[in-house]
């Protein structure tokens, strides 16, 4: 894609290194590959068996070679353990969450989805000292299974999450765990909103983009060849002028497109509100596709170019592993390019991502010059 530089001046572009095969709208798999090849293996069950099942333990499936399926645990053992998460507004994190166990004795690992009551498996042993760690995400050996948060990087991922020692499988024991971020659904916060219109600007009526091609309207949209074709700017709902109401839906409708609906496919973790934010500009500001495609690193932070290939992976990966600590980085290291070169504009927006992801309640939602064309060394804390 080019380089496109909104009214506001807030620059549109994305130039990852992207695998042939993977475009920057990588598809994703159905739920039955992500959560198994059935209903039944997900582990999904009625409210009304939920007692039974989480005594016995789920059958659930996971790919990933750093986790084993509960389904190869001894269920005959005599003590067990299983976890539910609530979120920050206490609501339970339904079917889908991603999450990682570790038997501190045994050093066993295993990996799952918890259910729609926000259970997770029930995990057995026979050592009835065993403790149990819980981690979000499905976190792989080179991630490490802390025991405590009293590293930085830990406290961020809440990792461990829980923590508990085994009972008789006959108590049906449930340690109930909380994280702070929210579960699903997500949306963009009003102080998000409010920064895409301070750099787009609110028009009514469609006018020239100061970088060509398709007018625009309203908060930032460019009007699509479908959209001129269709005369939907013309005529009936969308006709203009633009109220404020319909300038409003027409941004969500932008925000949903080109970033809502990824987080929502591709995230099977918690997020707090401003790291959905953050998610959320990256596709808004970057295109559809950049949560989830496999991206390299072009360019460093300040500006100097990579060997090809160099720290290649989806962001939505590093999320799934419950590994938030690492994202800030990410964002400061890649798509920050257009037209496969590095811009200073374009850095500092990724700067931004990564304040507003690390939730910086000073600078997190400001568009920041640290670099320039001229000076691009970098001055952010």
């Amino acid at each position: 894609m080019t380089e496109t530089t909104t009214q506001g001046g807030m620059q549109s572009v994305i130039s990852p290194e992207l695998p042939s095969t993977l475009g920057g709208n990588a598809s994703q798999p159905d739920a039955a590959t992500l959560f198994g090849n059935s209903v039944a293996q997900a582990g999904q069950f009625t409210p009304g068996g939920v007692q039974t099942a989480v005594a016995t333990g789920q059958q659930r499936l996971t790919s990933n070679p750093d986790g084993k399926p509960c389904a190869t645990c001894d269920q005959s053992l005599a003590y067990s353990l299983a976890f539910d998460v609530k979120d920050a507004n206490g609501k339970m994190c339904g079917a889908g969450m991603y999450y990682t166990v570790k038997y501190e004795k045994s050093g066993e690992v295993y990996q799952g989805q918890t259910d729609e009551n926000g259970l997770t498996e029930r995990y057995f042993a026979a050592d009835a000292s065993e403790k149990i760690y819980l981690y979000l995400g499905h976190r792989t050996t080179a991630d490490a299974y802390p025991a405590d948060r009293s590293q930085p990087d830990d406290a961020t991922d809440e990792a461990p999450l829980a923590s508990d020692t085994v009972a008789p499988t006959t108590e049906k024991k449930i340690h109930n765990a909380t994280t702070t971020r929210l579960w699903k659904p997500w949306g963009a916060s009003q102080t998000y909103k409010n920064l895409i219109e301070n750099a787009e600007g609110r028009e009514p009526r469609q006018y020239k983009s100061v970088e060509g091609g398709n007018d625009t309207i309203g908060i930032g949209h460019k009007i699509t060849d479908a959209e001129i074709a269709n005369n939907r700017f013309t005529q009936g709902y969308w006709a203009q002028p633009l109220d404020d109401a319909k300038m409003n839906e027409l941004l969500e409708e932008d925000i949903h497109k080109n970033g809502g609906k990824d987080i929502d496919d591709s995230v099977f973790v918690p997020l707090h509100p401003y790291e959905v934010d953050a998610i959320l500009d990256l596709g808004f500001n970057g295109g559809p596709g950049a949560l989830a495609a496999n991206a390299a690193s072009l360019f460093t932070h300040n500006g100097a170019a990579n060997p090809r290939g160099t720290n290649r992976q989806r962001l939505s990966d590093l999320l799934n592993r419950g590994r938030y600590s690492l994202v800030p980085e990410y964002f400061r290291t890649h798509y920050n390019t257009a037209n496969r070169q590095w811009v200073a504009g374009v850095q500092n927006r990724r700067d931004m991502d990564a304040r507003m992801f690390s939730g910086d309640t000073t600078n997190g939602y400001t568009l920041l010059q640290n670099h320039t064309s001229r000076n691009p060394s970098h001055t952010d804390p």
